[in-house]
């Protein structure tokens, strides 16, 4: 028997929401789209014209009390991450919040006791982990296939300058969470924790560059040590384009993502050969459905790849009708693990907290 699409609340109106929006659209059998609501009633009505949504509300808490939405999908600035996602639990919706799911680990651990003591599902936008390519490397490694796996090597980093003005842009501004550690490290920090993890590290050490003027962080290097198991070199930036790949290094091999790997559609699997040093490639290509003829109508995609939310959506259709309130793929333990990190790296790199 078919299960019903899940009725998706969207609260935000920006870059990030109309991709995933527009993605939700390649699997109609899974989603679609019921509301969408901001502060300003006039960018709601807006984005719903776009997109076709029959409800538009001037508040995200009207988001959370549509009786007609089953999930809500936060996708604002992330230091009002937290108060929102409450409200959406609190009206009863499951929810997806994007990355980083909160500005604090408290903040993270209490609302993932807030959905366990609701029963609703809860997950951070980690998209990544739904590639088929991402899936793959995880079978791959869970077969044995590059051995024990004994580091991982993570970069992800774009000129912000590209998207941003210097300095009035919501990167350059402490106060809206700005900076690299919060806006693109969790992504090569997730990567560690998904192949070494999914334990906390037992070691954290974090170097940064700072931008005198704003106080934001430009850039870092994480090294995490997990015991036992092995240890992750991690880089980002918000200032200069990085390859942007990771690498998974086994006892008898390695897997790169090739780049975008924060959304990747291929990989290349190195193994060893009969010798000292010399080894053998494969490639695998995962590419990208193609989209319907609505999304080019409605204005494309703004980010790389982002047609590969649909993945997301579709595996947490499956796990929302399958009864269940976290998908195997990026535990609530993992989003606590990577929350963990980031706020210890904060610390490290002498951050201001979002106030």
């Amino acid at each position: 028997m078919e299960l019903p699409p899940l009725s998706w609340g969207i609260m935000g109106a920006g870059r990030v929401c109309h991709d995933f929006v527009q993605a939700l659209k390649s699997v109609p059998h899974a989603a679609k789209v019921k509301t969408v609501g901001c502060r300003e009633l006039e960018r709601s009505v807006e984005f719903a014209d776009q997109h076709g949504i029959p409800n538009r509300v001037g508040s995200y808490e009207d988001v959370a009390k549509d009786p007609e939405v089953d999930i809500c999908y936060i996708g604002m600035l992330h230091p009002f991450h937290y108060e929102n996602a409450v409200t959406a639990l609190q009206n009863g919706k499951h929810v997806l919040v994007e990355k980083p799911s909160t500005c604090s680990e408290c903040d993270t651990k209490a609302l993932v006791r807030l959905a366990q003591e609701k029963g609703l599902f809860l997950m951070e936008g980690m998209w990544t982990r739904f590639f088929p390519a991402v899936e793959k490397a995880q079978e791959l490694v869970k077969s044995g296939t590059i051995g024990k796996v004994v580091a991982v090597h993570s970069d992800f980093g774009f000129n912000g300058g590209d998207v941003a003005n210097y300095p009035d842009h919501m990167f350059y501004n402490l106060n809206l969470g700005g900076g690299g550690l919060f806006y693109v490290a969790p992504y090569p920090v997730a990567a560690a924790i998904q192949f070494l993890g999914p334990a906390f590290p037992s070691r954290i050490a974090a170097a940064g560059v700072k931008d005198k003027l704003t106080g934001v962080d430009l850039s870092g290097a994480i090294s995490l040590h997990f015991e036992g198991k092995g240890i992750a070199s991690l880089t980002y930036n918000i200032e200069a384009e990085t390859p942007e790949e990771t690498i998974i290094i086994g006892t008898e091999g390695r897997i790169k993502l090739l780049s975008p790997a924060h959304c990747p559609t291929a990989i290349e699997v190195t193994t060893k050969a009969i010798g000292r040093g010399n080894t053998i490639t494969i490639r695998h290509d995962f590419p990208l459905p193609d989209p319907p003829a609505s999304v080019d109508a409605s204005g494309g995609f703004n980010y790389p790849n982002s047609n590969g939310f649909q993945f997301e959506a579709v595996a947490i259709h499956k796990c929302i009708r399958g009864g269940r309130t976290c998908s195997d793929q990026y535990t609530p333990d993992e989003m606590l693990a990577v929350m963990h990190v980031l706020e210890e790296c904060r610390t490290q790199l002498k951050i201001d907290s979002v106030e």
